[in-house]
């Protein structure tokens, strides 16, 4: 190339911005290299971020995916949840053997330490009529056992031995049950030949009511409905959660029907047995899990208008229909107001028919209830008020 040529490109260089001088071989090399790892550089940073958007993408839709799924209500602490092995182990040595001795024999059941100087939980049922009662230690020692109080009407009694120290199973929250988590029983089935039994099921169903019928009560109790195998010699003893906290009491099973236990919820026992510590007594409890029926402390049946009978030895042609009374227990609520005899048509104002109406309308009712009594003695209409009592 000619130098005025060259000189010629300078100054149209000056004069053209887009001209461009051309570099020797290596200064261009060492650039070009330069911009390369520029762009490397640039890419592998932009392809860390799009990485990382991508990963916090998808952790987000993961989370959000798991949470969308939880069922309402479902319990997060569930892996808190321990092996059945351990639930024994733990539940074990605060479980004890019952044996109540009465005057034609003896019986088993089952308690568990409520408190660690000696009080033991248990069914009234298990201790009644007992004139001694002795506890069996998971150890194997055996202590006389004294009773602190008993509450009958739902059934749960405690008692109480020496010394201190005892193990005790947690108590846990019956309100937060749900239908079909797994249910554990301890206790002694068929007494010292199985004592220290575990089995193992699920709540079958939550508030169920039983009617348990005494001579002095009719009590509605709302109860814990297990499938976890349990016999008579389990009266007394926990039923667990998963958790191995208490739940209920294991206090009876359908006789005829197999797999159906019932439990006292324990926030309603507890509620009794800590009246009893305190007082003694849980009489002035007005408890959530049981009801008591009121009654009239009369024996009676259903009657229809003309229908003939005999009473006291004499024939007689009923004057109404309604319900017969042929028994006033002396310690009842009719006792000097009613008479055997006597035909009921009305209470609290309501025809009465049958002795199937009669109980309808008085169960509605609560003990202490004044109650208005409508009768049929021989041919006079009597009227009279009732206070409604518990037998």
């Amino acid at each position: 190339m000619a130098e005025h040529d060259f000189e010629h490109s300078d100054e149209s260089a000056k004069k053209d911005p887009s001209y461009v001088y051309i570099w020797d071989y290596d200064e261009q090399t060492r650039t070009e290299k330069m911009e390369s790892n520029g762009k490397q550089r640039k890419g592998v940073r932009t392809y860390a971020i799009l990485v990382t958007v991508a990963f916090a993408l998808c952790f987000v839709l993961l989370i959000g995916t798991l949470l969308w799924k939880i069922p309402q209500g479902i319990d997060l602490q569930a892996g808190s949840e321990i092996p059945t092995t351990q639930i024994a182990e733990q539940a074990y040595p605060a479980t004890v053997l019952i044996t109540a001795r009465n005057s034609s024999g003896y019986s088993f059941g089952t308690g568990f330490f409520i408190r660690s100087d000696g009080y033991i939980a248990t069914n009234c049922h298990v201790i009644s009529g007992a004139v001694q009662i002795e506890i069996t230690l998971y150890s194997g020692q055996r202590l006389p056992a004294s009773v602190i109080g008993y509450h009958a009407a739902s059934d749960l009694a405690v008692l109480k031995i020496d010394g201190s120290g005892y193990p005790v199973i947690p108590i846990g929250n019956s309100d937060l049950l749900r239908v079909g988590e797994r249910a554990v029983s301890i206790g002694n089935p068929d007494g010292e030949e199985a004592a220290w039994t575990v089995t193992q099921g699920i709540v079958s169903a939550i508030n169920r009511t039983i009617l348990v019928e005494s001579v002095q009560y009719i009590v509605e109790m709302k109860m814990i409905q297990t499938d976890a195998p349990v016999n008579p010699g389990n009266s007394g003893g926990p039923l667990c959660n998963g958790k191995g906290e208490v739940i209920g009491i294991i206090t009876r099973k359908l006789s005829d029907t197999e797999s159906i236990g019932f439990a006292i919820p324990i926030n309603g026992a507890m509620e009794i047995l800590n009246a009893i510590l305190k007082n003694g007594s849980a009489d002035a409890i007005d408890s959530s899990i049981i009801r008591v029926r009121p009654k009239m402390g009369i024996q009676g049946g259903s009657i229809q208008e003309g229908t003939r009978y005999t009473y006291g030895g004499n024939a007689y042609i009923a004057q109404a229909t309604g319900v017969f009374v042929q028994i006033v227990n002396r310690d009842g609520a009719a006792y000097n107001l009613l008479q055997p005899g006597d035909i009921i048509t009305h209470l609290d104002g309501k025809r009465v028919t049958s002795m199937d109406e009669m109980l309808e309308i008085l169960y509605k009712h609560r003990i202490g209830d004044i109650v208005r009594i409508t009768v049929i003695r021989g041919d006079t209409e009597l009227s009279s008020e009732i206070i409604l009592g518990k037998s």
